[in-house]
């Protein structure tokens, strides 16, 4: 079981990977994604592609800007695909109105977009005030002002839909009138037309009405427990507001010294009440479908913070994730010192959940069975783990649901080396065991059931080991969880988890990454993963084994991430592959190609066929026909096609 050079390597090969031909035409009927020229204050001029970073960026931080290239990088970030813009000219009574529309590789790359062009305005040499009101229509839309030192006034009206941002902008001479209620308006125009409104993951935008601005306001002044006469209301701009499964999300800062966001949920009568801070790197107790919305998914608002320990009642609620938050795994439970002193050291730790063995291969094993009454009388999660072999995987998988239904929390798949072939097994008996064991668990289980899937962390390593049968379809396991024991890899612990996090990003599933203590990792070491599965925004960490932990590494283990020293959030990466390579990833990129309706035989060789496939994807998502799957292609090919 070196951030920084690796993060402007990464911006380096994605500003390549969006870099079509200037004179690129614009797809047609994208003109709808523009104001209707009616609405325009004169006759439009044609359409343009947008096909580069900085042709987005030109308007707001032109060539000489000092900040020009970290605008540049932060829209690479966000995964920026291309799109149109067009001018009005002016009028005697209305400045020229610039319009765009740009497409983004998810949903939540479009928020964090949007933020990085209110933050651009905000950098440029000669801004003097920058004030953000949010638009009436669309809700969760932004009306930027910025004046310049000279009085200039630039107004720009931007707001999300799906993967697509929108913007509106204008900019007035010292004196005159830029405008704002009627480019307001048009805004709300432009929202009114737009083809489309994706419903990313279940979770939807929720308007930012008084109404919702007075209960943030009132949960606020009761979770301060001295609710002033008239409660403070959230400072200007700062909310965002989204609903998820019947349950409201809503983040917000007020007036304070310290100025943090502050995250609220509704509870089962519909109430709001205040959670606390959103938890650091990755905002983990907002869930992943809400971050999406509001463009969180690479980053957070906050410093990093305590997040997993259970003596934070914020930090994770009962019914969250079993997988969230810190673990423990324990093989023999013997050897660990029976299930009380397991309990006891686990809870005193700041553990969540006990991995607790209950299988290997056709053998159940009844430790599980019989610790399972002490460890959840210490409050803790107990989640069941199974050795495979592959070699009778209905009788495996039969096993692995006696566990579930003697009350495991979770499950977790332990899959190795007897899964691995030569060249030219992809397809082979062991994706074929691999289907039948996960078609057999979830069939006495059930497709809501979590299970987890723990193998080798370094994907391009092992090119033969079917993760993508373990991991793809209704079947498929929820939860990533690579075994990164960089002591045994005898490589440095961020070189370790940038690998893992750039070759498990593409299976689709949150990463929950197990840190080996077996091989006396230094306390330091220990700290550092936590930290830095924090900053990749991973939603649990566990540590192997229980047993072999020794005690100069328990007090570390769950250390508060706010000790963390300053470490940007790392943004999710993805490998680059090309014609030539071969494995399981080859495998996963033509099984998600065929999910697009692009036909390919899943061969896992990059050869013509799949390099074909890839350009003719490229093509119809508006991105550079390269034939090589980059970090952009991964992330449009990763989204759910459309029904």
């Amino acid at each position: 079981m070196s951030g920084r050079a690796l993060l402007l390597s990464a911006i380096t090969a994605a500003v390549v990977a969006v870099s079509p031909a200037v004179a690129q035409d614009p797809p047609a009927g994208i003109e709808n994604r523009l104001p209707d020229p009616a609405w325009l204050p004169a006759p439009p001029e044609a359409p343009r592609a947008l096909v580069l970073a900085d042709q987005l960026v030109d308007p707001v931080l032109p060539a000489g800007e000092r900040r020009r290239q970290e605008a540049v990088g932060r829209l690479v970030r966000t995964g920026l695909i291309g799109g149109v813009e067009a001018y009005a000219p002016a009028t005697a009574t209305v400045p020229a109105t610039r319009a765009w529309a740009v497409q983004f590789g998810t949903p939540g790359g479009a928020r964090a977009a949007l933020e990085a062009v209110r933050w651009a305005l905000r950098v440029r040499s000669d801004t003097v005030i920058q004030r953000s009101d949010e638009l009436a229509d669309p809700a969760d839309g932004r009306i930027i002002t910025t004046t310049a030192a000279d009085g200039t006034v630039r107004v720009d009206a931007v707001f999300a839909a799906g993967t697509w941002l929108y913007g509106v902008g204008r900019v007035a001479a010292p004196g005159t009138d830029p405008g704002l209620a009627g480019l307001a308006a048009l805004a709300a125009h432009l929202w009114a037309r737009q083809p489309e409104r994706p419903d990313p993951l279940g979770a939807q935008p929720l308007g930012v009405t008084p109404d919702l601005r007075a209960a943030l306001a009132a949960a606020h002044a009761r979770a301060m427990r001295r609710p002033p006469a008239v409660p403070p209301e959230p400072v200007a701009g700062s909310v965002q507001a989204a609903t998820l499964a019947g349950t409201g999300w809503a983040l917000a800062r007020f007036p304070r010294v310290d100025g943090d966001p502050e995250l609220f949920r509704t509870t089962a009568a519909g109430t709001w009440v205040a959670v606390g801070d959103p938890g650091g790197p990755g905002c983990p107790r907002i869930p992943a479908a809400v971050r999406e919305v509001w463009g969180l998914t690479a980053s957070c608002p906050l410093p990093a913070s305590p997040v997993v320990r259970p003596d934070d009642p914020d930090a994770l609620a009962a019914e969250d994730s079993p997988f969230d938050g810190l673990g423990t795994w324990v093989w023999e439970i013997g050897r660990s010192g029976g299930a009380p002193a397991v309990a006891a050291r686990a809870a005193a730790s700041g553990m969540r959940t006990v991995y607790l063995k209950s299988g290997d291969g056709a053998t159940y094993w009844r430790q599980f069975d019989a610790a399972l009454p002490t460890l959840r009388d210490a409050g803790l999660k107990v989640c069941a783990w199974q050795y495979i072999y592959g070699r009778r995987p209905v009788l495996e998988a039969r096993v692995a649901a006696r566990a579930v239904r003697a009350g495991a929390d979770c499950f977790v798949v332990d899959a190795e080396s007897e899964f691995e072939g030569g060249r030219g097994s992809y397809e082979g008996r062991t994706y074929r065991a691999a289907r039948r064991y996960m078609a057999e668990l979830r069939r006495l289980v059930g497709t809501e059931y979590p299970v987890g899937l723990t193998s080798f962390a370094y994907v391009d390593g092992h090119s033969s080991f079917p993760y993508s049968a373990f991991m793809e379809g209704p079947n498929g396991a929820d939860v990533v969880m690579p075994q990164v024991y960089w002591g045994a890899f005898g490589t440095a612990v961020d070189r370790a988890l940038a690998r893992t996090a750039r070759w498990n990003s593409i299976y689709r599933a949150p990463i929950a990454p197990i840190a080996g203590t077996y091989r006396r990792e230094s306390p330091a070491d220990l700290v550092r993963f936590r930290c830095l599965a924090a900053a990749y925004g991973w939603p649990g960490a566990s540590y192997w084994s229980f047993q072999h932990t020794r005690a100069a590494q328990w007090p570390v283990l769950a250390r508060p991430v706010a000790s963390c020293p300053t470490l940007a959030v790392l943004a999710r990466t993805y490998p680059v592959i090309r014609f030539g390579a071969r494995g399981d990833a080859v495998v996963w990129l033509q099984a998600r190609l065929r999910t697009w309706g692009v036909p390919v035989p899943r061969t896992g060789l990059y050869r013509q066929q799949t390099r074909a496939a890839v350009r003719a994807f490229q093509r119809s998502r508006g991105l550079q026909p390269d034939g090589v799957a980059g970090p952009l292609t991964w992330a449009l090919l990763l989204e759910r096609p459309p029904a």
